[in-house]
């Protein structure tokens, strides 16, 4: 069988990962997913709405469902434009965990597969057997997969990476370019940030290639424009899916970077030779003191890309180039301004060093061809370069590294000798190839299994996850037919994921997306939001203003922790039926409507567009929209610190309304806390805000304890402490965290309701009516007393155009409200206005993909006729 050992390779990898499965008790094994961080919070959800949007017909161009809507087509692009993701289709929505769980061990086994056939067929190498298998396992399991197996849309650039630099490789020795093409333009589809990388790889691997194979002459300027022109062919093919990105992109953070003044480095060379090793503590966040690259792919690796400098047939200038590339790579990860570029102009959050299984394919391809011509070496080098690498893993030991663990010290020596016994016997008459083939073919699979499957974080139950899915449709379902429709906004009281709404399939105000509108992120933020002011909000129970802001009709309660219920505290499960009324109940979940909610768009006053908010207090954001908004001022009331109490904490001094506070322990290195009694002045809703990084979490109690909640404070938002009277105090304990000195930011604010029944019926008399929604469509009418503003709660996106009784009105006309929300001026009268969403980019995008692949098709012919030809 011509590709028996690229099968091998791919179906072992399938078998490890099922060992992975039944170690973690995974399903089918147990009832453990593959889901953590981000493909917990939001690939699974997102993968959930494209099963959703795809099996009922819903666009995939806009969504309403997260974040109040955005452009879909720029979360597909990003996470889910696989060719693998259509896959879902088979598992359902409720298997949506098995059916990413799949991806990932089919990208993974493809990745084996792909390296595995590029050894095969590449002219540096023309091998075929077990340790060119066993080579295609290290890659699969590198230590870039152990890190970042959950980011799923990356793990197509793995295995289509050694593709395209096989197509690369023969479009510079003048050889056919359709691997080539098609190998980079599935990877700009797939994933346009990892192949972004890759373009980088490409350009440094060409120079490197050429240079290390080719001496200078007239056959550069053809190498140079056969790979600018292809590569520009493959961009061509992928502009379906480039241009419509670039639009979204300059809207979100991941596009706001700003390029560092000053060189800095994050490792030293010692550490970063030490995560070569076996059994590593994989990185994945970017702050700590052990941030390093994850770039294990075998300590046998090690071994022979050593070796390889001693390779007499290789020339000293394929050495050289080679070398500098690894020492490019190297440098890539520690300086960060190389950093910076290799991210996009952009600094991670978290999950450092993205390119980093391009440094394992490097060292892996440096590394296997020593392999192939290690008999020109003498068995002693062999054998001093093993016993340097224990001397050094033995050094690492008494030193200590980042990152390295006990575990790694023992199983990296055990491997480094069986590999230079493996290795030595190469060429060895007295064993047969196949033997010691498999030997090290054994060595390499017994590497993967025991040094790294304990270093996956495998451990949320599906049930969890998918238990309530049912429950929740069912309930939706009502509400549906209450409504009328599904175009209405809702929301839980407590969000599971940070994407529940795309989860469960409801129109809803809560985001975490690289590709969020930053500045609608700014402005959630700042009306007191749950969320990092970046890329992501979570509804938390909201003021009455804020959920008349965003249009919210229905309240999904499904926590007992969730209550804004009466005085009485009577029941814990109950919201308050002064802005709530219960409609329907399943399970744990108990709807209500919001009695006072908006819809998506109504007339404000035109004071509106002076609104804007900055980082601070967000009882004075909102109360200054609702004055802008309606003209009725104060509609939240201060409620006054009465007292404050100290435990370690130098005192304040005297204390009036709500400030930020400094404090200073007076003991350093003690415990300390405050008590804050707050005590209205009104009897009505009260809200508290606290913000400070040096508190976790705090209580909220009154005197007898009858009332009690704790909050968490890693992201500060408004907390809704429910109705209280006035003159009953209440008590807010801070304990102090972390930190001898810092600040705290207490607001708590009564809801004036008086003020906001006033203000609510000015607005609520000159509201859009809709007469049809779609995903990328809404048409209404809108009645206006006087010239006005008509506000929406629309996230402000230029691929939005508004018509006015038929005729569009120029992009100019089209405001964003606090940089962030739609808004256009309407004059007095009745008014047909349509709001229509088509995303830029994506038409002159679709023209050139296809001009490209028409183009591909007539250049895959004329290849085609001179081999045909030469047949003849």
């Amino acid at each position: 069988m011509e590709n028996k050992f690229v099968l091998l390779s791919f179906f072992v990898s399938i078998f490890i990962y099922l060992l992975i499965a039944l170690c973690y008790e995974m399903v089918p094994f147990g009832d453990i997913t593959i889901l953590r961080m981000d493909l917990y919070h939001q690939y699974g959800p997102l993968f959930a709405e494209l099963y959703d949007r795809i099996v009922s017909g819903k666009s995939l161009i806009y969504s309403w469902q997260s974040g109040g809507g955005s452009s879909f087509l720029g979360n597909y692009f990003n996470y889910l434009s696989s060719p693998f993701s259509f896959l879902i289709l088979l598992f359902g929505h409720k298997n949506i965990t098995e059916a990413i769980s799949f991806l990932i061990m089919l990208k993974g086994a493809l990745s084996a597969g792909t390296f595995t056939y590029y050894l095969k067929e590449s002219d540096e190498f023309k091998k075929h057997d077990a340790i060119a298998a066993g080579f295609g396992l290290l890659y699969a399991f590198s230590g870039y997969f152990i890190a970042y197996y959950w980011n799923v849309m990356w793990l197509d650039g793995m295995y289509l990476l050694p593709l395209v630099i096989l197509g690369l490789e023969r479009i510079i020795d003048g050889r056919n370019s359709k691997l080539y093409v098609l190998s980079l333009a599935i990877l700009m589809f797939a994933t346009f940030y990892i192949a972004y990388m890759v373009c980088i790889f490409a350009v440094l691997y060409a120079i490197m290639y050429y240079f290390g194979k080719y001496p200078i002459s007239k056959e550069l300027p053809k190498a140079i424009i056969r790979f600018i022109l292809y590569s520009l062919l493959a961009g061509g093919l992928a502009a379906i899916t480039l241009f419509p990105t670039a639009f979204v992109l300059r809207s979100c953070s991941a596009t706001s970077g700003t390029f560092p003044t000053e060189v800095s480095t994050y490792f030293n060379l010692f550490d970063f030779l030490a995560n070569h090793l076996a059994s590593l503590e994989p990185t994945i966040r970017s702050s700590g003191e052990d941030v390093l690259p994850n770039i294990f792919c075998g300590v046998g690796t090690i071994l022979l890309a050593l070796l390889y400098l001693y390779i007499p047939s290789i020339s000293l200038k394929e050495k050289i180039s080679r070398i500098l590339m690894l020492v490019t790579l190297f440098l890539s990860f520690n300086l960060n301004y190389l950093n910076f570029i290799w991210h996009a102009f952009h600094f991670p959050n978290d999950l450092p060093y993205r390119f980093s299984f391009i440094y394992s394919f490097m060292l892996l391809t440096i590394g296997f061809k020593a392999l192939v011509r290690i008999n020109e070496i003498e068995k002693k080098t062999l054998l001093s370069i093993g016993l340097g690498i224990t001397i050094f893993i033995v050094i690492i030991e008494k030193i200590g590294s980042k990152n390295v663990l006990t575990e790694t010290i023992v199983i990296s020596l055990i491997f480094v000798v069986l590999y230079t016994i493996g290795f030595s016997l190469i060429g060895n008459k007295k064993f047969q190839a196949t033997a010691v083939a498999s030997f090290i073919f054994c060595c390499m699979f017994a590497e993967i299994a025991v040094a790294n499957t304990e270093h996956y974080d495998i451990d949320q139950p599906k049930e969890n996850y998918t238990g309530d899915y049912p429950s929740f449709k069912m309930l939706k379902k009502e509400l549906d037919k209450t409504y009328g429709d599904d175009t209405y906004r809702m929301e839980l009281t407590n969000l599971r994921t940070r994407m529940d709404p795309s989860w469960y399939g409801y129109n809803g105000l809560s985001t975490f997306s690289s590709m969020a509108y930053e500045t609608s992120s700014n402005l959630y933020h700042n009306l007191g939001s749950f969320g990092n002011y970046i890329n992501s909000y979570t509804y938390k129970p909201q003021t009455p203003v804020f959920n008349a802001m965003f249009a919210l009709k229905y309240l999904v309660n499904n926590t007992e922790t969730a209550c804004t219920d009466p005085i009485d505290n009577a029941d814990a499960n109950k919201l308050n039926p002064k802005y709530y009324t219960s409609i329907y109940t399943l399970d744990k979940f108990v709807a209500y409507e919001n009695n006072y909610a908006l819809p998506i768009a109504y007339c404000v006053n035109k004071d509106v567009r002076g609104f804007t908010t900055v980082s601070g207090n967000p009882f004075e954001a909102q109360a200054n929209y609702w004055e802008r908004a309606t003209g009725i001022d104060n509609v939240f009331r201060i409620v006054p610190i009465t007292n404050i109490s100290y435990n370690n904490i130098q005192d304040f001094g005297e204390i009036s309304g709500f400030e930020v506070f400094t404090f200073n322990k007076v003991i350093p290195d003690d415990s300390a806390s405050l008590t804050v009694q707050i005590t209205p002045d009104y009897t009505g809703s009260i809200y508290l805000y606290v913000n400070s990084n040096n508190v976790n979490a705090i209580t909220i109690r009154n005197t007898e304890d009858t009332f009690f909640k704790t909050q968490y404070t890693s992201e500060e938002y408004i907390y809704d402490l429910g109705d209280h009277n006035a003159g009953i105090p209440l008590f807010i304990d801070i304990p102090i965290s972390e930190g001898e000195t810092g600040t705290v930011e207490i607001y708590c604010y009564a809801l004036d309701y008086d003020k906001f029944i006033e203000g609510y019926e000015i607005l609520s008399a000159n509201t859009f009516k809709i007469k049809k929604q779609t995903d990328t469509k809404i048409t209404g009418t809108v009645t206006v007393p006087k010239d006005s503003i008509l506000y929406t709660s629309i996230n402000y996106d230029n691929s939005w155009k508004v018509y006015v009784d038929g005729k569009k009105l120029d992009d100019s006309k089209i405001y964003a409200i606090a940089d962030a929300l739609i808004a256009i001026d309407i004059p007095k009268g009745t008014h047909e206005v349509t709001f229509k969403y088509q995303a830029k980019g994506l038409i002159p995008g679709a023209i050139i993909s296809g001009v490209s692949l028409l183009i591909l098709i007539a250049l895959f012919a004329i290849q085609r006729k001179p081999r045909q030809d030469a047949e003849a």
